[in-house]
């Protein structure tokens, strides 16, 4: 592989990576819990999910990729929402 080849896959990856968050982000702004947030919240989940849209303009080599990845809200919990419990 060529160096050119190992860094646009190195990009790829790096795509790979912020859509799997933008997927994950997905659920914060369903209708269920998006209106339990505070409008301050609201804005915060926003950003968060503007800064990943435009995180990749936001790097100049994917090998710096993990030092600018925007911080998720604080109040924010990774739990599995929907999943059912027994």
């Amino acid at each position: 592989m060529t160096e050119e080849t190992d860094m646009d896959l190195m990009w790829e990856k790096m795509r790979k990576v912020r859509n799997a968050l933008l997927l994950q982000s997905d659920k914060y702004v369903l209708p269920d819990l998006w209106e339990g947030y505070t409008d301050a919240q609201k804005g915060e989940i926003r950003r968060y999910r503007m800064e990943l849209r435009d995180w990749p303009e936001t790097i100049d080599t994917p090998l710096s990729l993990g030092s600018k990845l925007p911080a998720k809200p604080s109040f924010v919990k990774d739990v599995d929402t929907y999943k059912l419990r027994p």
